[in-house]
């Protein structure tokens, strides 16, 4: 049976480990906290983020002068220049070629050695006039600096359609025209843009084929429905019990473009044996994912002797004056109230009393305490000194005890917090799972008879970044 002992150094993880304990584990509730996550819990989201493959997608893009080379042959060799009066045929000699990656895009540059021929229409013929750069690369070639900007669009079934922009066409070094002495390079740097546009959405195509990232989603999938342990002591697991999946966009994971995918889960923390492994089958994405954080609910009930035990010690001993006397709180019960906690608290002093009181629980982060608000009370023996005290000492009384009756359990959430994100920070099969815990809060506490009920929820991220070879072909 779970027990909330009094914090000391020797028991401090033993504590926390404690508190991540599941809902309710009496023996009665045994069978259900071995049961996979309930359709009720708290839905969280969460992301996964898949590197696209983009080795292969950069020899492909590297070649992308030889595209338009093979294109330019396809069509009319002599390319007409503004009205007519003018042409140029060009001649591409093999370039040099390199790529990087730039937040989610991939970058493709070259220098493109060319050479071309000038020609003009003369009664009726075209006739070559001047030439530069064709006899081989190092005579008289220019050369144009071009970059490729390749973005990546996510698709219905996981797939990743690459779509490419020229981001630049520029003159790296003059061709000039033998005799003219004109360069050709900046007229040339616009009829090679003009023809790369014609072959990019060509190559996108082919570029599309070489990105498959579902069967690395379907790995991930399967890594997040096995159970993860939290505390090998305690027993303790974690159920992420993912639902759906959604494109959550494409951004830079280590330098490279990474597709992501937003997942809808419900998780639970179970205790006692391994949980059965769930096998639903990866689903077909949703077209928009809607970021609200991941949240995880932990309820913990102890036994009403652990938890008087706990109260006790937070209050019996203290002592304060009224001005017409001293009180002395000299034990402390707690007992069923509906939604409010009911504390019984016998006092010594000006009048011995028993007080009933009630109040509504709150956590209050900055004493790290369980305080109790709208507190009230009723006083047990009816007599008339009883009576006289509560007419004159009912309200000075009843603020005292509301300042004064609390449960310390700041350093108990600060070791869940630990613990939770120890346990969402791991090593996957196919990656790394991340997690943080922004916020870890007090949700509901209740009194039943042969125990304490307490609900504690945490707020944060989570998401899982895949290793770069999940998705290489």
């Amino acid at each position: 049976m779970a027990r909330w002992m009094p914090l000391r150094p020797r028991t401090s993880m033993w504590m926390c480990t404690l508190m991540l304990a599941a809902s309710p584990i009496s023996t009665a509730m045994a069978a259900e906290t071995q049961a996979p996550g309930r359709a009720d819990a708290m839905p969280s989201a969460m992301t996964i983020h898949i590197p696209i493959p983009v080795t292969p997608l950069a020899e492909l893009y590297g070649n992308i002068n030889r595209e338009v080379a093979t294109h330019r042959h396809r069509g009319r060799e002599w390319i007409a220049l503004g009205g007519g009066s003018g042409y140029l045929k060009y001649r591409l000699w093999p370039d040099e070629q390199s790529s990087t990656t730039a937040g989610d895009r991939l970058l493709s540059h070259s220098t493109v050695p060319f050479g071309v021929e000038y020609a003009k229409q003369i009664k009726g013929a075209i006739t070559k006039i001047a030439d530069c750069g064709q006899r081989d690369a190092s005579t008289g070639t220019g050369r144009l600096s071009v970059t490729v900007a390749t973005m990546f669009k996510q698709a219905r079934s996981y797939a990743i359609l690459p779509a490419s922009q020229v981001s630049a066409v520029q003159s790296a070094q003059s061709c000039l025209l033998s005799e003219q002495g004109v360069d050709a390079s900046p007229l040339m740097a616009q009829v090679y843009r003009s023809n790369l546009l014609e072959v990019l959405p060509v190559v996108d195509r082919k570029a599309a084929g070489l990105v498959t990232v579902k069967p690395a989603v379907a790995r991930i999938w399967h890594d997040l429905q096995e159970p993860l342990l939290l505390d090998e002591t305690e027993h303790l697991w974690l159920l992420l019990n993912p639902e759906a999946t959604a494109a959550a966009g494409v951004e830079a994971l280590s330098g490279t473009p990474a597709a992501g995918y937003g997942v809808l889960a419900r998780p639970t923390v179970v205790r006692g044996s391994k949980p059965t492994s769930r096998h639903i089958p990866l689903p077909e994405p949703h077209d928009q994912f809607g970021h609200d954080g991941f949240h995880v609910d932990f309820t913990l009930q102890m036994p009403i002797e652990e938890a008087n035990q706990r109260l006790r010690e937070a209050v019996i001993g203290q002592e304060w004056s009224l001005g017409v006397g001293t009180i002395k709180i000299v034990n402390a019960t707690l007992y069923p109230l509906g939604n409010q906690v009911g504390v019984e608290l016998i006092l010594r002093g000006l009048l011995p009393l028993t007080l009933r009181l009630k109040g509504t629980p709150a956590y209050d982060d900055s004493t790290g305490r369980i305080l109790f608000r709208e507190v009230d009370y009723t006083i047990k023996e009816r007599t008339p000194a009883t009576d006289l005290a509560e007419e004159w000492l009912h309200e000075p009384l009843r603020e005292e005890l509301a300042s004064r009756l609390s449960l310390p359990i700041r350093e108990e959430l600060n070791l869940m917090r630990q613990a939770l994100e120890k346990g969402l920070n791991r090593d996957l099969t196919g990656g790394r799972l991340r997690g943080t815990v922004r916020e870890l809060s007090l949700e509901d506490l209740a009194v039943q008879a042969e125990s304490l009920s307490v609900r504690f929820k945490t707020a944060g991220t989570l998401r899982y970044d895949a290793r770069a070879d999940v998705a290489a072909p």
